[in-house]
């Protein structure tokens, strides 16, 4: 059975991207899935998958754009490197994605008329039995990310009458143009999978999807007695320019970032609150703290607090293996990132959890059973008293809960493979 993908998120730095789109693949190949081509995520972004001209993106102008663009502007300005690609190559084909249901129609007859314009697309379609949607957490706000995808969506089910699926992902529809966008669309959906239960609740009025764990739960962290004496070894996780020196033979907890961090805020802000909070974890925790940057928008602010506390950081580039082997042994992660929290309870890590930019945090932890309050990732300072008290309860529970937890995730694990049921079902 051949497959296209869509958003093959391993084009994103962030390691949960990365993890939850290797393990996607695997999954499909596993069970004798052919993925034939993929669209990546930055594709996606770029809007340069529909012709046989942009295909050089990959390894061609676009990047070395995006290349030339980081050696001027620091990765403290994403945003701002974002529009100025935008704006260069995005106008050709920005036009053919519909910014509101009413127009959808209109975009897909333009392209079913001018097939040879969109050669490139049209032969993906063509060679696909399925189309998989990797949703991942992008079905948010109304940015050109979900309306590209789910505008694929309608065009290949309704113009060329081939299965397509959306699997993996959380949906939090707070924007009232995409809502109507997937109201119109997610009952076209021959599978629908969502990554957390709160997401299967809030859309059970507009599809009936299944709630399923999150591809990344096949990640294991290594176990602690064969990789705390490798690990410990001087500069092990040391990956230029960002520097690890901590021994995880000694108690340790990770402190990661947020998806709510904006540099539409001063990062000074940012940097302030996070050092507030490390500050006082000095004074009630005796074990050592690393920084975790597992995105690029946390990247700047951790490398800044790093410096000013003299901390280890486990930096963006660190192999996603590595990564899931520190946060998932850990005496507890602490943070608003999704993926890594999955990483951590993988290996019976407690979850301190901070707010993201959607519910999927509260949604996670209530999913593994945790009693822990959510903490607004941009007040630190204020719940710092709160958060420490929560973190040496954890601790103090020791071994035990770490069995419970991991035990758990175990399980969830295995419920991850449900992701692929439908072209397994195919197959069969």
């Amino acid at each position: 059975m051949n497959i296209l993908l869509i958003n093959d998120s391993t084009s994103n730095p962030n390691w949960g991207d990365r993890a939850a789109a290797v393990s996607l693949k695997k999954m499909i190949t596993t069970i004798g899935g052919n993925i034939v081509n993929t669209i990546s995520e930055d594709e996606l972004k770029l809007l340069s998958f529909f012709d046989d001209h942009s295909t050089f993106l990959g390894g061609g102008r676009n990047n070395y754009f995006k290349e030339k663009l980081n050696l001027f502007l620091p990765p403290i300005f994403p945003k701002l490197k974002d529009k100025i690609v935008d704006k260069f190559y995005k106008k050709n084909n920005s036009y053919l994605i519909p910014e509101s249901w009413k127009n959808f129609e209109t975009s897909a007859i333009k392209i079913i008329d001018n097939k040879r314009l969109y050669q490139r697309m049209i032969t993906y379609i063509e060679e696909m039995d399925v189309a998989v949607i990797h949703g991942n957490g992008c079905m948010v706000g109304n940015g050109i990310l979900p309306r590209t995808q789910l505008f694929l969506s309608f065009l290949i089910k309704k113009y060329f009458n081939k299965p397509v699926i959306i699997l993996n992902h959380t949906a939090d529809f707070n924007h009232p143009n995409l809502l109507k966008i997937a109201q119109e669309i997610y009952p076209l959906f021959d599978d629908i999978t969502f990554r957390d239960p709160v997401s299967k609740e809030r859309c059970r009025k507009i599809c009936n999807g299944r709630f399923v764990p999150d591809t990344a739960f096949l990640f294991e962290p290594a176990a602690a007695q064969i990789w705390k004496p490798l690990a410990s070894r001087p500069t092990f996780f040391d990956v230029w320019p960002d520097v690890a020196q901590f021994n995880p033979q000694n108690p340790y907890i990770c402190l990661g970032g947020s998806s709510v961090f904006s540099y539409d805020l001063f990062p000074s802000e940012i940097i302030n609150d996070y050092s507030s909070l490390i500050a006082y974890l000095k004074t009630k925790y005796s074990g050592q703290i690393v920084l975790t940057a597992s995105d690029i928008i946390d990247q700047p602010i951790f490398r800044a607090i790093a410096k000013k506390f003299d901390l280890p950081l486990i930096g963006l580039t660190t192999p996603v293996q590595q990564a899931i082997d520190i946060v998932g042994n850990a005496e507890a992660y602490l943070g608003g990132r999704w993926h890594p929290s999955i990483f951590a309870l993988r290996g019976g890590t407690p979850v301190i959890p901070f707010t993201s930019k959607t519910f999927k945090m509260e949604a996670l932890v209530k999913m593994a059973g945790s009693c822990s309050s959510t903490f607004n990732a941009l007040c630190l300072n204020d719940s710092k008293k709160e958060i420490a008290m929560q973190l040496l309860k954890y601790v103090d529970q020791g071994n035990e809960l770490r069995v419970k937890i991991r035990d758990w995730a175990q399980n969830i694990s295995k419920d991850s493979w449900d992701n692929v049921m439908f072209i397994k079902n195919k197959l069969c």
